[in-house]
């Protein structure tokens, strides 16, 4: 039954309240069902790809059957990610602060050299989820892909640091929202910016691809 008005207005409303709420929910309790350690990752990954399918127009999809498939078929592969993510940042952790303790001209270098590649770890956390939720690739790859995406796209990177910061302070103060919407509005917000420059990349991709076409048919014709 199809509801017009200000009565379908609210509806649909509550409806993604509810949807918000669930997913969220749901991203909670298998990273419990994980142990946390092993459980937050898929489940993170679980949820960008429920949200994915939102924003590519899937309002119906089922929650529960996406979310539980790709957290079953993403463990071992999003935990390999996790657990060099966390390998990475624990090295980089140590030596910002081995680099500050050094004096000399090389130190500062070396700390130089070592912000620039938090910087580019940074990113990664950023884009890490949106790229594995969107595109079928290595695990190294997803990486790559990750920092490229990231400076390729600086408006979408923009806007997702901007929407994060959004959202912080508003759980700030509001925390109460936070078990039943922390991570699945800041995973709409990172999931929507991001999407848009992959969409970008993808038209630009096919622009090209229509243009080498017309270019191979004109060169036919001609010959």
């Amino acid at each position: 039954m199809q509801l017009g008005g200000l009565t379908g207005v609210l509806y649909k409303i509550c409806d993604w309240i509810m949807k918000f709420a669930y997913v969220n929910l749901l991203w909670l309790f298998f990273t419990f069902v994980g142990l946390i350690v092993f459980g937050i990752m898929p489940s993170t990954a679980s949820l960008f790809t429920v949200i994915r399918k939102w924003i590519m127009g899937q309002d119906d999809v089922p929650v529960f059957k996406t979310f539980w498939n790709n957290y079953k078929t993403s463990f071992i592969k999003i935990n390999i990610i996790g657990i060099i993510l966390f390998v990475v940042g624990m090295v980089l952790y140590f030596d910002y602060y081995y680099f500050k303790g050094m004096t000399g001209a090389l130190s500062n270098v070396l700390l130089v050299v070592m912000l620039m590649i938090t910087f580019l770890y940074l990113l990664v956390l950023l884009y890490i989820f949106p790229t594995f939720a969107h595109f079928e690739l290595t695990i190294l790859r997803y990486f790559k892909y990750s920092i490229i995406l990231a400076i390729s796209n600086l408006l979408s990177t923009i806007m997702m640091i901007a929407g994060a910061i959004i959202v912080y302070f508003l759980f700030r103060m509001v925390p109460g929202l936070i078990p039943f919407f922390g991570g699945s509005v800041l995973g709409f917000v990172l999931m929507w910016a991001a999407y848009r420059g992959f969409a970008k990349i993808e038209r630009l991709r096919e622009a090209k691809e229509e243009e080498e076409k017309e270019k191979e048919s004109q060169m036919k014709v001609e010959a």
